[in-house]
This record gives structure tokens, C-alpha cells and sequence, in this order.
């Protein structure tokens, strides 16, 4: 991805997403039934063990496809066993954090997660040059080996399992019922359906800016990169955005004290719509990068109260489903925000996120409403019982 940016190339951020997002999109559903359906403390020793037997294996596969072809088949599989992993994560919380701390705990999780993930691509850049491409693969699977020790520590309640074999058949026909059961259940909600819809906005008008951030100093301020080292109009971008992205993070189970989830989702897509329209129109690095840690503050306050408010108002045996539907949501507004960038790339990029700050207003209004028809404003609204809607 950063890449992509780097070059600033709309069809190849475009075509990245498709690539990297819509295959987990396809079978995303049927990681939440194996979630909802297996131990989650084994699914979260498993997922790291498997990756760290991958990376660990490196040597061993690497030559079975032409060319790159098995690594990049490789990544695709460790990324699908690292969105599993993140699933059943989302699922386990509500099990070991009461409900009134849930808000927090997700903050912290998308917290120190943004951290190490930063912190882990600085670290393999560096490793990579020391101990050479296959050390540093080694030496990350250790690190899930880590992980995989500590997921064993998890203590959590025990939960109803088949202790019948079934035929390969009838398991497959009751995943296939589990699975329709569950995403009928989560869409049916209007309190996890409008949430859901907020989590969307929120990622694509986040992304959008993103791109077009990095467009813009790529276009306007070609001396950045002089101007600020080795650093590329990609990385400058997107460090604004992690920055607000992970102090989004920590403030949300600040604001979560004084303001109900709902509100917070609100006021996180509101965010980034006034940034749009305030900074957008104005071209200076400065405002670009401010317009980019506006956007990714918006989007993880956003982000996290809809987290928190999922685990709440939806039953525990249906989290890995929900979590899986979230996914699909969450990782088709990247190549949505991607595809308007490119459908729209004749149009003057200020234009752009001046409009698309302006819809992310109107739709929060819009939103809002909803949710105040829903009773989701109201004092308790939050946790109160789930109810469908139609």
C-alpha cells in the first residue's frame, strides 16, 4: 500500500485494494462461523502458531511458484490468518471485560495495535537490512510463538461444544445455516445495522482524504521529500493519519465518560466531514497534514465506539459472525474511497474533499436521526436490549 501511495497512482491504490481486501470479503463470513463455532482461546494460539510455522518455513516454499508468486501468495494467507486472529480478539473481549469497560478496552486494543504495527514495519525494515529477508522472517515467527504462549494464559468460560461427529455433509449445512442465521440476525438489528453504517462512512471518508493527501503533496509539494529527509508524500500522509488514528484511540475511552457510543460514532464521522470542509480548500503542506490527522482522528473515534457498541447489544455466540460482517464493511470502504478517487479523478482534488466533507456532514446528520428514531440518543439507549428493525 504504501507503495502505491508513494507513486501516488489512484488505479494502482485501486487495484491494491481489490487485490489484498475483497478475497477476505469473500470468506470473512465464514471465518465469524469459526469463530462462534470453535474454542476461541485454541483459534487464538492456532492462528499464531500457523504463522509462525509460515514464516518460520520461508525457505522451504519460496521457490514453489515462479517468480514472487509464492510470496505474495504467502502474505495473502498470513493476512487472512491475521484477520481471524483479529476476529476472534473482537470476540473475546466481551468475555473478559465488563460491559461498562468495553469502550476502553477497545481503545486500548486499536491502541497499542497501531502502535506495534508502526513500531513492527520500522523494526522489519531494520532487521531485514541486518539479519537479511529470511532472519527477519524467523526471527517475526518467534514473535507469534510469543503471542501464542500468551493467548494460552487467557483464562475464559467454558462454552457449549458438539461433542457428535458430524458428516462432512450435514457440517457444512449447518455452517452454511449458522452462517445466514448470524449475518440475518446482525443486519435485522437496527442497533448493530446503523453502527455498521457509521463504521462505513467513517473508513471511507478517511481513506479518501488519505489518497488524496498524498496525491496532492505529491503533485503541489514535490520538495517534501527534500524538505523532510527520505520521507515520501506516502509516508508523510499516512504518518498524519496514524497519528490521529491512534490519539482517536486514546481519547475515545476518555470521551466514552461523558458520551454514549452512539454520540461518539456521530461526532467521530462529524469530525472528519468538518475537516474536509475546513482544510480542504486550502493548499499548504501543513493544512494537507492536518487535514489527514483530522480524518484519522474522526474515523478511529469512530471506530472504536462501534466496536464497543457491536459486543454490547449483540448475544456473545454471534460476536465472530458480527465481527466477520464488520470486516467486510470495514475493508470494502477502503476500495470504495479508492474507486471514487479514480471514477472522480478529473474533478480538481480541493473539489473533492470539499464534497465529500460536505456529504460526510449531511450523512451524519442523517445517521443521526435514525438513531434517535431508534432510541440509540437516548439516556441507556446504548446498552439497553437489542431490538430488530426493519
Amino acid at each position: 500500500m504504501l507503495d502505491a501511495l508513494t507513486q501516488g497512482a489512484p488505479e494502482r491504490i485501486l487495484s491494491l485494494f481489490v487485490i489484498t481486501l475483497v478475497p477476505y470479503s469473500l470468506v470473512g463470513p465464514f471465518a465469524g462461523v469459526v469463530v462462534d463455532r470453535l474454542p476461541r482461546r485454541a483459534l487464538l494460539v492456532g492462528t499464531n502458531v500457523f504463522r509462525a510455522v509460515l514464516l518460520g518455513t520461508v525457505s522451504l516454499w519460496a521457490g514453489l511458484l515462479p517468480g514472487e508468486g509464492a510470496l505474495y501468495a504467502g502474505a495473502l494467507v498470513l493476512l487472512g490468518f491475521g484477520r481471524l486472529y483479529l476476529t476472534t480478539k473482537s470476540a473475546v473481549l466481551p468475555m473478559v471485560v465488563p460491559e461498562d469497560r468495553l469502550l476502553r478496552a477497545n481503545a486500548s486494543s486499536n491502541g497499542f495495535g497501531m502502535v506495534s504495527g508502526l513500531g513492527g514495519a520500522a523494526a522489519g525494515v531494520l532487521l531485514a537490512g541486518l539479519l537479511g529477508t529470511t532472519g527477519a522472517f524467523a526471527l517475526t515467527g518467534g514473535i507469534y510463538l510469543g503471542s501464542a504462549g500468551l493467548a494460552t494464559l487467557i483464562s475464559l468460560p467454558p462454552r457449549a461444544s458438539r461433542s457428535e461427529r458430524e458428516p462432512l455433509g450435514a457440517a457444512l449445512g449447518r455452517v452454511a445455516g449458522d452462517l445466514l442465521a448470524g449475518l440475518r440476525l446482525v443486519w435485522n438489528n437496527l442497533r448493530a445495522r446503523l453502527p455498521l453504517t457509521a463504521i462505513f462512512l467513517a473508513r471511507t471518508v478517511a481513506l479518501l482524504i488519505a489518497i488524496v493527501a498524498v496525491l496532492v503533496i505529491k503533485t503541489e509539494f514535490p520538495e517534501a521529500g527534500d524538505r523532510f529527509g527520505r520521507l515520501s508524500a506516502g509516508a508523510l500522509a499516512l504518518g498524519a493519519a496514524g497519528a490521529g488514528a491512534f490519539i482517536g484511540t486514546v481519547t475515545a475511552g476518555v470521551l466514552g465518560r461523558r458520551l454514549s457510543e452512539p454520540v461518539l460514532m456521530l461526532a467521530g464521522l462529524g469530525i472528519s466531514g468538518t475537516g474536509g470542509v475546513v482544510l480542504g480548500g486550502i493548499i499548504d503542506l501543513f493544512a494537507v497534514s492536518a487535514l489527514s490527522f483530522v480524518a484519522g482522528y474522526g474515523a478511529f473515534v469512530t471506530k472504536v465506539a462501534v466496536d464497543a457498541h457491536i459486543q454490547e447489544v449483540l448475544p456473545n455466540d454471534t460476536h465472530g459472525r458480527a465481527f466477520s460482517l464488520y470486516d467486510i464493511i470495514y475493508n470494502m470502504a477502503s476500495v470504495v474511497a479508492a474507486g471514487i478517487v479514480v471514477a472522480f479523478g478529473a474533478v480538481s482534488l480541493r473539489a473533492l474533499v470539499l464534497v465529500s466533507g460536505a456529504a460526510a456532514l449531511v450523512l451524519a446528520g442523517l445517521l443521526g436521526m435514525a438513531m434517535r428514531r431508534a432510541g440509540m440518543l437516548e439516556a441507556g439507549g446504548t446498552a439497553a436490549a437489542p431490538e430488530p428493525g426493519a
